[in-house]
C-alpha cells in the first residue's frame, strides 16, 4: 500500500501537487513504530492541519468508537469551550464551527453514518488517532466490569468524556473533584444503551467545579437539581435532555455565559426559570418534545440572541404571550408553536412579526384538542390569530394542528410560498374547506387528518390559476375525514391533469367518501385505501404501482382506456356475497405490482374466476396477503377438472403467501402450492381448513407455519416424500385436529420442527400397516430442533422410537448422542424421558418444566462431560435424582423448584467445583443439609420457602464465610423468627455472629415477617451493589452508619415501617441514601 493512499485528502482543492509532495519528504515517516501506533499516514494528515483545525480534532477524542454524532452537537461544544473564539470579526464563531467540520468531513476525518444521513461517526483507526492527538488533558472513561471502580486522573486533565453505566455511584468519579480546572463532563450514550442512574449527592461536588464550561446530564434519571448549579459561572453548555426533571431551578438565571441549553425529550418538564432574563448570550434553547411544558417564562422576548428556540408555549393569562416572538428575529431552524388557544389579544399574534423571520424551515401552530367536550375556543379569535401567524416565504415545511377556525386565511396556498415542501393539516374540526394549495410550485408531501366538517373537495383544492395543479407532489394522504363524501377530479376536457409526480396515495377511514378520485396517476407506486365503504376506485392506468393495499371498500376497479367497469379486464372489490374480485388478470394493468394485501372482504366466496388468473397474476406479485375474509371458501371459483392430476411447477414470482383470519376457507387450489418462487406460507386462524391438495412442496419453499386450524386432520404425505423438498422450518400450532404429522417420515430437509399446544397429537409419525421401505430411515434426515410444548395427548416421538443423528435441540422424546439442548415442557403424561444418557457426548442443558407425571430423571447423568446446565421446575412427582450425582466437569447451574417429593439434593453436591449458580425454589420441602453442605466456590445462591435448608446453613455459625466467591445471594420466605439480618451473635441458634462474604454485589431479603433491623455488619460489604429489601412489615431500622458506601440500588417494597422513614420529604433515612444513584420504593 502507498503512503498517499490512506491520506485523507481535500477533495476540493485545486493545488495538490506540491503538499502531496510534502508530505511524502516529510520526516514522521520515519518515527520509529515503537513510540506510536498510529499508521504514518494518519499521522501525517494530523500533522498538516491548522492548529484550530487540530485542536477541534483533538476533542472528538471524547466520543467513543461507534459513536454517532451530528454536525450541530459538535460544533456547540467546540463553542462552549472556547475552540472557536478566534474567528475574525464578521465570522461567528458557529459559522467558523461548520466550516472546521466541513474541512475535517472533506479530509475523511468524520464520514456519513449509515444509519442516518444526518450523523457522522468516525472510523476506529481516526478514533486511535483522536486519542493520540489529545494527550492528557482529554480523558474518556470506557465501561469497567468492577462495581464501583475507583478511577485516577492527570492533573492536566481538562475535559472528560464517559460512557454512562446503568448506576454511577460516588465511587466512580471520586477523584475528579479535585481537578477544579475540568472544562468539559460529558457523559456518552451509545444508540443501544438504556438511561442511567446518578447518585444525587454527586452533582454538589461536581458544580463546585466552577471552571465548567460544557455540562451534560444527557439520559440520566434525575428529577431535580441543587441551586448550586447557578455556581458555574463560566458554564456555556448545559444539557439536560432525556431526564426527568420537573422545574428548571431559578439559579440557572445566574449562568450569564450560558450558550446552550438542551433539554430535547423531558417529558415531565414543567416550568423554566421564572425569570431567564440574564441569559444574554444564550443562542440555542432545544426544548423540543417538552410535552408537559405549561408556558414560556415572562421575558424571554429579551433574549434576541436566540437562534434555536423549537418549542414556544403560549401562556394562560399573566403568562408569556406571543408578542415575546417579535425581538427573536435569529431564530432559524424549526418552531413549534403551542397552546395558542392561549391567545385572546389578536394584537398578540401581530407582534409576533412570524413574516419577518427569514431563517425559520419548519413551522408548527398547533391548538391544544379539548378533552373534555368543552366549546370554551372562540373560532372567530382563532381564525385572526391564524391570519396574522403568516410565516416568510422561506419556510419549507408548515403544520396546523387543532385549529378552531372556519376558513383559512387568503394567504394560504399562495404560490410566493415557492420553498414549501411539506404541508399538513391536522385536527381543524371546524373549516368545512381546505384551502387552495394545488398551486404550490414545490409541494411535494401533503397530508389531510382528522378534518371532520370538510365534506368536498373540488376545483377550489386545486387553485383556480394552476395550469398543472400538484405538479410536484409526491405523496397525499387523507386520514379520518368522517363526513368527506365528493372528491372532484379534474377532467380532461378541463385541459389539465394534476398530481403528474404522485408516488403515494394512503385515503384512510374516510367512511362516507363515494365516487371515484383521479384516474390517471401515471408515476403512483403505493395505493393504500382502508375503510372507506363507499369509495369506487377506478383508475384507467398504473404503470408504475407497486404496492397495493385494500380493505372496507365498496368497489375496486381497473380497466383499460377502452374497457368498462364490468368488463372482462377489470380488477373488482365489491361488498356483497357471491361477487368476483379479481376478474381478470393484473399483469397486463399492473406490470410492476409486487405486494397485494386483500383485507376485510366480508361477502366474497372466492377471489379468482380460474387458475388461469391465479396464475397469471402471481407471475408479477411477489407477497400476496389475504385477511379477514370470513366467507371466503376457495382462492379461485372453477374447480381443477382433473383432480387427480399432479400439477408441475409454475413459472411465478411469488414468495410469500399469508391466509389469515379466513374462517370459512376451505381449501386451497393445487395450484397455490405449485409457484416455483414461493417460499413461505403462513396459515392463521382458517378455522375451516380441513387439507391441503396432496401434491409436492414448491422446490424453493423454506418455511411453512400453521396456527389455529382446528378442522385440519392430516398434512399431505406429498410433502413428507418429495425429494426435490428445501422446507428446513415446519410449525405448527394450537391445531387441535391433528393426530400425527406424517404417516411414514418427515421431510429428509427439515432442519426445524415445533409443535404447540396440538391437543390430540400423539405422534409426529404413525408407520402403522405401511410399508416403508429400508431408504425411508431417519439417519437420513437433516433435523437439528425440534421442539413439542403443550401437547397432553403425546405419547411418543416416533413409533419406531429413532430420532436423526443430525439433531442438536430436543424438547421431548429419545435422545440421539448428537444431542445438545434437551427441553421438556408442559407434557403432563409423561413419566420418563430416556433410560439412560451414558452415551451421549454432547449434551449441555436439560430443562423439564410442567411435568407433573415425571418420576425418575435418565440414569447416567454423571457421565455426561459437557452438561452445563440443568432446570428442573413443577415436577411434583419427581422423587430423587440418579443415583451416580451429577457430573462436576463443566456443569454450572443447577435449579430445582416445585418438586415437592423430592427427597434430597443431588449426591456428592458438594465436590461440583464447577457449579456457580445455584437455586433451591419453593416448593422443595427437604431436610437438612448435611455436614458436607454445598459447594464453596458458588457464585450465586438462591433459597426460597425451605426453612430447612435455611436454618441449617446458620445454626453451629457454619455461616456463609465458607463462601469466598459469592456475589448473589437471594434468601425468601425462608425464617419466621430472625429479627435481625444478617444475625447477630446473641441470636440463640448461633455459637457466633453470622459473617456474610466480603465478594457478595447483590442481596435479595424477602419474607421475614419478624426482621426488625438491618445489623451494623451489612456496612462491611464495600463490594455490595445491589440490595433488594421485601415484605418484611417488622423492618424499621437501618445501620447508624447507614448502607454500604458501594451501593448502587436499592429497592424496598412491603416494608411499610421503612419506607416511611426513606421518604425524601422529611424521612429520618433519606440524607443515608443519597449516594445511592437508583433508589425504588415501592408504595
Amino acid at each position: 500500500m502507498s503512503r498517499t493512499s490512506l491520506l485523507p485528502h481535500d477533495s476540493t482543492s485545486s493545488q495538490s501537487h506540491e503538499p502531496r509532495t510534502n508530505v511524502l519528504s516529510c520526516k514522521i515517516w520515519d518515527l520509529p513504530e515503537e513510540r506510536c501506533d498510529i499508521i504514518p499516514a494518519l499521522r501525517v494528515s494530523y500533522y498538516y492541519l491548522s492548529a484550530p483545525l487540530k485542536q477541534c480534532f483533538a476533542y472528538c477524542s471524547l466520543f467513543p468508537k461507534d459513536y454517532e454524532f451530528e454536525e450541530e452537537e459538535i460544533i456547540l461544544l467546540w463553542c462552549a469551550v472556547g475552540l472557536l473564539d478566534h474567528g475574525e470579526s464578521g465570522n461567528p464563531s458557529e459559522d467558523l464551527g461548520r466550516k472546521f467540520f466541513r474541512e475535517l468531513r472533506a479530509r475523511s476525518f468524520f464520514q456519513q453514518s449509515s444509519n442516518s444521513i444526518s450523523r457522522f461517526v468516525m472510523h476506529d483507526l481516526i478514533n486511535d488517532l483522536a486519542q493520540w492527538a489529545a494527550g492528557e488533558i482529554y480523558f474518556r472513561m470506557e465501561y469497567t466490569s468492577e462495581v464501583n471502580k475507583q478511577q485516577s486522573f492527570s492533573e492536566n486533565l481538562r475535559h472528560l468524556s464517559y460512557i454512562p453505566e446503568y448506576c454511577d455511584g460516588v465511587k466512580r468519579f471520586e477523584d475528579l473533584y479535585d481537578i477544579q480546572h475540568l472544562r468539559t463532563f460529558l457523559p456518552v450514550t451509545l444508540s443501544n444503551s438504556s438511561r442511567g442512574h446518578l447518585a444525587y449527592s454527586i452533582l454538589p461536588k461536581l458544580f463546585k467545579l466552577q471552571r465548567l464550561r460544557a455540562f451534560s446530564l444527557r439520559g440520566y434519571h434525575i428529577f431535580e437539581l441543587p441551586d448550586s448549579i447557578g455556581d458555574l459561572r463560566y458554564l456555556r453548555y448545559l444539557n439536560l435532555s432525556g431526564t426527568e426533571i420537573r422545574t428548571l431551578p431559578e439559579s440557572v438565571n445566574k449562568l450569564y455565559n450560558l450558550h446552550s441549553l438542551l433539554l430535547e425529550d423531558c417529558d415531565r418538564l414543567k416550568k423554566l426559570c421564572a425569570d431567564m432574563g440574564n441569559l444574554a448570550k444564550l443562542h440555542h434553547l432545544k426544548n423540543s418534545n417538552t410535552k408537559s411544558l405549561e408556558e414560556m417564562p415572562i421575558g424571554i422576548g429579551r433574549l434576541t440572541s436566540l437562534q434555536t428556540l423549537c418549542n414556544f408555549v403560549v401562556g394562560k393569562g399573566s403568562g408569556s404571550g406571543l408578542r415575546e416572538l417579535k425581538l427573536l428575529t435569529h431564530l432559524h431552524g424549526t418552531l413549534n408553536i403551542s397552546k395558542l388557544e392561549n391567545v385572546k389579544d389578536v394584537g398578540d399574534a401581530k407582534e409576533a412579526q412570524l413574516d419577518g423571520k427569514k431563517n425559520l424551515r419548519e413551522l408548527l401552530l398547533r391548538w391544544t384538542l379539548s378533552t373534555d367536550g368543552s366549546s370554551s375556543r372562540e373560532a372567530e379569535i382563532e381564525k385572526d390569530v391564524l391570519n396574522m401567524l403568516k410565516p416568510h416565504e422561506n419556510l419549507e415545511q408548515f403544520c396546523i394542528s387543532g385549529y378552531g377556525g372556519t376558513k383559512y386565511p387568503t394567504w394560504f396556498g399562495d404560490s410566493s410560498f415557492s420553498n414549501l415542501v411539506t404541508l399538513e393539516f391536522e385536527n381543524c374540526d371546524m373549516c368545512t374547506a381546505l384551502p387552495s394549495v394545488g398551486q404550490l410550485p414545490s409541494l411535494k408531501h401533503l397530508a389531510v387528518c382528522g378534518m371532520s366538517r370538510v365534506k368536498r373537495l373540488g376545483s377550489e383544492f386545486y387553485g383556480n390559476d394552476s395550469p398543472i395543479p400538484f405538479l410536484c407532489l409526491e405523496t397525499l394522504r387523507f386520514e379520518d375525514m368522517q363526513e368527506w363524501e365528493d372528491w372532484i377530479p379534474l377532467r380532461s376536457g378541463q385541459g389539465v391533469e394534476g398530481f403528474p409526480k404522485l408516488r403515494e396515495l394512503h385515503i384512510l377511514r374516510c367512511s362516507k367518501l363515494k365516487g371515484t378520485f383521479p384516474e390517471h396517476l401515471p408515476a403512483l407506486e403505493m395505493l393504500v385505501i382502508e375503510g372507506c365503504e363507499e369509495l369506487l376506485v377506478s383508475v384507467t392506468s398504473l404503470p408504475a404501482l407497486c404496492k397495493f393495499i385494500s380493505g372496507g371498500c365498496k368497489k375496486v376497479v381497473w380497466k383499460s382506456a377502452a374497457g368498462h367497469p364490468g368488463s372482462q379486464n377489470s380488477v373488482v372489490c365489491r361488498d356483497a356475497s357471491n361477487q368476483v374480485f379479481l376478474a381478470g388478470p393484473l399483469k397486463p394493468r399492473l406490470p410492476k405490482l409486487e405486494e397485494l394485501e386483500i383485507n376485510d372482504m366480508k361477502e366474497h366466496t372466492y377471489i379468482w374466476k380460474s387458475h388461469n388468473e391465479l396464475l397469471q397474476d402471481s407471475c408479477s406479485l411477489r407477497r400476496l396477503t389475504i385477511t379477514k375474509c370470513h366467507k371466503l371458501q376457495s382462492l379461485v371459483a372453477e374447480e381443477e377438472k382433473d383432480q387427480q392430476q399432479q400439477l408441475c411447477e409454475l413459472s411465478s414470482r411469488l414468495e410469500y403467501l399469508r391466509l389469515s383470519y379466513c374462517e370459512g376457507l376451505v381449501k386451497l387450489p393445487q395450484s397455490s402450492l405449485s409457484l416455483s418462487s414461493l417460499r413461505e406460507i403462513e396459515i392463521y386462524k382458517c378455522s375451516s381448513l380441513v387439507s391441503f391438495p396432496e401434491v409436492a412442496l414448491p422446490s424453493k419453499l423454506k418455511k411453512i407455519e400453521i396456527r389455529e386450524c382446528d378442522a385440519l386432520k392430516s398434512l399431505p404425505e406429498a410433502w413428507m416424500c418429495g425429494t426435490n423438498s428445501s422446507l428446513e422450518d415446519m410449525s405448527i400450532r394450537q391445531s387441535h385436529s391433528l393426530t400425527y404429522i406424517a404417516a411414514v417420515q418427515l421431510p429428509l430437509s427439515l432442519k426445524n420442527l415445533l409443535i404447540h399446544k396440538c391437543d390430540n397429537i400423539r405422534t409426529l409419525t404413525v408407520e402403522e400397516g405401511i410399508q416403508s421401505s429400508s431408504s425411508r430411515r431417519y439417519t437420513s434426515s437433516l433435523l437439528e430442533h425440534l421442539h413439542i410444548e403443550s401437547c397432553p395427548s403425546l405419547t411418543c416421538i416416533f413409533s419406531k422410537n429413532e430420532l436423526p443423528a443430525t439433531l442438536e435441540s430436543l424438547e421431548v422424546g429419545n435422545l440421539p448422542p448428537s444431542l445438545k439442548v434437551l427441553d421438556v415442557w408442559s407434557c403432563s403424561k409423561l413419566e420418563s424421558i430416556a433410560e439412560r444418557l451414558d452415551n451421549n457426548t454432547s449434551l449441555e442443558t436439560i430443562g423439564i418444566l410442567w411435568c407433573e407425571n415425571l418420576k425418575i430423571l435418565p440414569s447416567g447423568l454423571h457421565n455426561l462431560r459437557q452438561l452445563q446446565e440443568i432446570s428442573i421446575r413443577r415436577c411434583g412427582n419427581l422423587v430423587s435424582f440418579p443415583e451416580g450425582g451429577l457430573p462436576c466437569a463443566k456443569l454450572t447451574r443447577l435449579e430445582i423448584s416445585s418438586c415437592k417429593r423430592l427427597e434430597a439434593l443431588p449426591k456428592g453436591l458438594h465436590n461440583l467445583t464447577s457449579l456457580q449458580e445455584l437455586t433451591i425454589g419453593r416448593g422443595v420441602e427437604l431436610p437438612s443439609l448435611k455436614e458436607d453442605g454445598l459447594p464453596t466456590n458458588l457464585q450465586s445462591l438462591t433459597i426460597e420457602g425451605n426453612m430447612e435448608i435455611w436454618k441449617s446453613m446458620i445454626e453451629r455459625g457454619r455461616g456463609f464465610h465458607r463462601f469466598s466467591s459469592l456475589r448473589q445471594l437471594t434468601i425468601i420466605n425462608c425464617d419466621d423468627d430472625m429479627v435481625s439480618f444478617p444475625p447477630k451473635a446473641d441470636d440463640k441458634r448461633l455459637g457466633t455472629a453470622l459473617p456474610l462474604p466480603a465478594s457478595l454485589t447483590s442481596l435479595w431479603i424477602s419474607g421475614f415477617p419478624n426482621l426488625e433491623r438491618l445489623s451494623s455488619s451489612i456496612v462491611d460489604l464495600q463490594n455490595l451493589a445491589s440490595l433488594y429489601l421485601g415484605d418484611c412489615p417488622k423492618l424499621k431500622y437501618f445501620p447508624e452508619k447507614g448502607l454500604p458506601s458501594s451501593l448502587l440500588q436499592l429497592d424496598i417494597w412491603g416494608c411499610p415501617l421503612i419506607e416511611e422513614k426513606c421518604r425524601k420529604d422529611g424521612g429520618q433515612y433519606w440524607d443515608l441514601l443519597t449516594h445511592i444513584p437508583d433508589v425504588t420504593i415501592y408504595r
